[in-house]
C-alpha cells in the first residue's frame, strides 16, 4: 500500500518585529510532524522550503541586483537611475512651483520688489512711489487680490515693502482691501508682518480701526496664538490711547466682569469696591478673574506687558487669602519673565509678601541666574528689596542672592540701582537714599501672615553677610570712589552704617588720602586737587563727620570713629593749612561745630595755636576760615569765662 503524499498547510499568525508574516504548519491529518531540529518530516522524509515571500532577504548585494534589475526592465540593459544633482533638484523644486496658479505674478511681482528693495538709497521718493505702484497695478491687472498673496513668505515680504516704501495714498489703497480680516491676518506667521506694518505705517484712523477689529477676539487670542498675541501687545503698547487699553485689559478680567454694565467706563478695582465685601457678587466677580487668567500661566504671554498689567490688577485687588494663595502657587515659577516691568515686579513683591515659605524658596531660586540682571534694573531691583524685608532664611538669601552679586561687584556698583542694593542691605529704607514713595511701597509688605523674624534681627543678619565684600571692594578702589561724586555715597553709607571693627581698612584707606602735604589751588601727579579741596572728596569728608554728629547727638555712647582717626591721622600742623580754601575750611569749621564733645573739644585743641593763621587766610577772602577764626575765638572766650 502506498504511500499518501502529506499535503501541509500555512497560516499566518501575527506580525513580527518588523511587520512580516510568520509561517505556521499545521498537524497533518495522519497524525506525522515535523522534526523541528532536522527540518524533515518523519515519516516522508521531504524538507520543509518556506514560501520566499515570507524570507528576509539580506541588505547588500542582493538588494542592489534587485535595484539593477528593476531599472533595466524592459530595456534589456543594466542602466541605473540618473544622479540626483543640484541642479535636477532645482529643476523639479521650479517645476512645481510652476504649477501654482500665482507663479507667474510673483514672478514678475519680485523683479519690481527687488529693485525697490536693492535700490531704494539710490532712487527719490517719487521714484520708489512709482514702482510701488507699478506693483500694485501688476496685481490689479492679473484680476488678483491682495488677500490672495498675504500668507506666503515671499508675497507677504512684497506688501510689506509697498507699506514702508509707499506714499499714504497706496498705503491707504492697501489697507483697504486687508481691513476687514485684521483678526484673520494677526493669525499667520507671514500676514501678521504686513499686519504691523500697517500699524507702523498706517493713520491714527487706519490703527483706531486695527485695535476695534480685535473686540470680544482678545482673550481667545492671547491664550491660543502666540503671533496674535504679539501684534495686540505691540498695538496695546505703541498706539492704544486710554480707552483702547482699557478694552484690551477689561477682555482678560474675567466674564462676570465685561458683563458688568459699568465695566466699559470702570477698572475693575472701581468695579469692585462699589460691592459689598461679603457678598456673593463680589466672590463670584473675582472667582471669575482668578479662573480667567489660570490658563495664561507657563506660556509665552507671560512675558506680555498687557498680561503684566492684568496680573497686576488682580494681586492690587484681590483679598481673597485663598484665591490668592492657589494663583501664587501657579505663577511662582513664572515670575522672573515679568520683573522687568513695573506691573510685573509688583506682582513679585506681593507674591513675595503673601506667599507661603516654599512660594518665596521657589521664587528666589527662579532669581538666582538673573541676580546681576535684576540688581541693575529699574524695577527688578525692588524686589530684591522686598525680599531683603521679608524672608526669614537669610542663609538662603545669602546663597541664592548675596553670593552671586558679590562675584560680580563691579557690576553691580557701576549701575545706579545695582548701588541702591547695596546701599539698602546697609542702610534699610534710608530716607537719605530712597524716595518717600519707594519706602511707603516697601512697608505694604511688613505685616504679612508668613514673616515671623523681627526686621531688625533680619537685617543685621543681611548686612553680616554683605558687608564684608563690599569693604573689600570700596578698599582695593578707594581713589576712584572717593574723586568720584556719584559713587562715593555707597564709601559714605559704609562708614556711617558699618562696625567700626569691620569697617576699620576702609577708614584708614580714606584718612590716608588726607595726610599728604596740602597746598591751595595745586594738583598732584595724578592731576587731581588734594581731598580737603576736591569736589567730591571734601563733600564725602564733611557728610560722614555731619552723620557722626547727629548720631551723637541722639546716642550720647556713639563712637565717632572716622572723625577720631582723621583728627589722629593727619595732625594739627596739615589740618591748619586746609584753612586756605573755602573747602577745606569747610570741613574743618564741621568738626569744630560737631555735636560730640570728642570731636569738637580735641578739634578745637588742636587749631587754637594757628588762629592767626586763619585770620591771614580770611584776609586772602577765604571767607570760611574768618569764620572758623571767630568760631574759636568764641570758644575761647566763654572758656575763660567759665573759669
Amino acid at each position: 500500500m502506498g504511500v499518501k503524499e502529506v499535503k501541509t498547510e500555512v497560516k499566518t499568525e501575527g506580525k513580527g518585529a518588523a511587520g512580516s508574516k510568520t509561517p505556521v504548519r499545521k498537524r497533518s491529518a495522519g497524525g506525522r510532524t515535523p522534526d523541528a531540529k532536522k527540518g524533515k518530516f518523519a515519516a516522508g522524509g521531504k524538507k520543509f522550503t518556506p514560501n520566499k515571500k515570507f524570507t528576509k532577504k539580506p541588505a547588500g548585494a542582493g538588494g542592489a541586483a534587485a535595484a539593477g534589475a528593476a531599472a533595466g526592465a524592459g530595456t534589456g540593459t543594466n542602466a541605473t537611475l540618473p544622479k540626483d544633482t543640484a541642479k535636477t533638484r532645482r529643476d523639479r523644486k521650479l517645476a512645481r512651483k510652476q504649477k501654482k496658479p500665482k507663479f507667474e505674478l510673483t514672478q514678475q511681482c519680485k523683479k519690481i520688489w527687488e529693485k525697490l528693495r536693492s535700490e531704494k538709497n539710490n532712487m527719490s521718493k517719487k521714484e520708489n512711489h512709482q514702482l510701488v505702484d507699478d506693483l500694485l497695478k501688476l496685481v490689479k491687472q492679473k484680476e488678483n487680490k491682495l488677500m490672495n498673496l498675504v500668507f506666503a513668505h515671499d508675497t507677504s515680504r512684497i506688501i510689506q515693502t509697498c507699506l514702508k516704501e509707499g506714499n499714504e495714498a497706496q498705503r491707504s489703497q492697501i489697507f483697504g482691501e486687508l481691513k476687514e480680516k485684521v483678526v484673520e491676518l494677526s493669525k499667520n506667521k507671514y500676514a501678521k508682518n504686513i499686519l504691523w506694518k500697517m500699524a507702523k505705517y498706517g493713520t491714527p484712523e487706519q490703527r483706531s480701526h486695527i485695535i476695534a477689529n480685535f473686540k470680544d477676539n482678545v482673550y481667545g487670542l492671547v491664550r491660543k496664538n502666540k503671533l496674535s498675541a504679539s501684534i495686540i501687545e505691540y498695538t496695546y503698547n505703541n498706539y492704544a490711547n486710554k480707552d483702547q487699553r482699557h478694552m484690551f485689559v477689561r477682555e482678560l478680567c474675567g466674564k462676570v466682569y465685561q458683563l458688568h454694565p459699568n465695566s466699559e467706563a470702570m477698572g475693575f478695582g472701581q468695579v469692585l469696591s462699589e460691592m459689598d465685601a461679603a457678598s456673593d457678587e463680589r466672590k463670584s466677580l473675582l472667582s471669575s478673574f482668578h479662573k480667567a487668567l489660570l490658563p495664561l500661566v507657563e506660556k509665552q504671554v507671560m512675558t506680555l506687558t498687557l498680561v503684566h498689567k492684568v496680573f497686576y490688577e488682580y494681586f492690587m485687588h484681590c483679598d481673597d487669602a485663598v484665591l490668592r494663595s492657589e494663583m501664587i502657587e501657579a505663577i511662582r515659577e513664572s515670575l522672573i519673565h515679568m520683573i522687568h516691568t513695573h506691573d510685573g515686579a509688583h506682582v513679585a513683591m506681593r507674591c513675595l509678601w503673601y506667599g507661603s515659605k516654599k512660594d518665596r524658596k521657589v521664587i528666589l531660586k527662579t532669581m538666582k541666574e538673573f541676580v546681576i540682571k535684576l540688581s541693575t534694573e529699574e524695577f527688578g531691583h525692588l524686589t530684591l528689596l522686598a525680599a531683603f524685608d521679608c524672608v526669614d532664611d537669610t542663609v538662603f538669601i545669602k546663597k541664592a542672592i548675596i553670593t552671586p552679586m558679590m562675584k560680580h561687584l563691579n557690576e553691580v556698583i557701576e549701575n545706579q540701582y545695582g548701588k541702591k542694593v547695596l546701599i539698602y542691605l546697609m542702610s534699610p529704607r534710608d530716607t537719605t537714599h530712597f524716595l518717600p514713595e519707594t519706602i511707603k511701597l516697601l512697608t505694604t509688605g511688613d505685616n504679612n501672615p508668613t514673616s515671623k523674624k523681627e526686621m531688625k534681627v533680619r537685617h543685621q543678619e543681611l548686612v553680616q553677610a554683605a558687608v564684608g565684600g563690599v569693604v573689600e571692594y570700596l578698599t582695593d578702589n578707594v581713589e576712584e570712589f572717593v574723586f568720584n561724586k556719584s559713587r562715593f555715597l555707597l564709601m559714605e553709607t559704609a562708614i556711617m552704617k558699618v562696625d567700626g571693627k569691620i569697617i576699620q581698612p576702609l577708614v584708614d584707606a580714606v584718612v590716608q588720602l588726607a595726610t599728604p602735604p596740602f597746598e591751595a589751588g595745586q594738583k598732584n601727579e595724578d592731576d587731581r586737587f588734594h581731598i580737603a579741596e576736591h569736589p567730591s572728596g571734601h563733600l564725602l569728608l564733611k557728610k560722614i563727620i555731619v552723620g557722626e554728629s547727629k548720631k551723637s547727638e541722639t546716642d550720647s555712647a556713639a563712637c565717632p570713629f572716622f572723625s577720631r582717626a582723621l583728627l589722629r591721622g593727619v595732625g594739627a600742623p596739615k589740618l591748619a593749612t586746609w584753612g586756605a580754601c573755602n573747602r577745606g575750611a569747610l570741613i574743618l569749621l564741621t568738626m569744630v561745630e560737631s555735636k560730640s564733645e570728642q570731636v569738637a573739644g580735641c578739634s578745637r585743641e588742636m587749631l587754637m595755636p594757628y588762629l592767626n593763621k586763619f585770620n591771614k587766610f580770611a584776609n586772602n577772602n577765604v571767607k570760611l576760615a574768618g569764620v572758623l577764626g571767630e568760631k574759636l575765638m568764641a570758644t575761647a572766650a566763654s572758656g575763660a569765662t567759665a573759669e
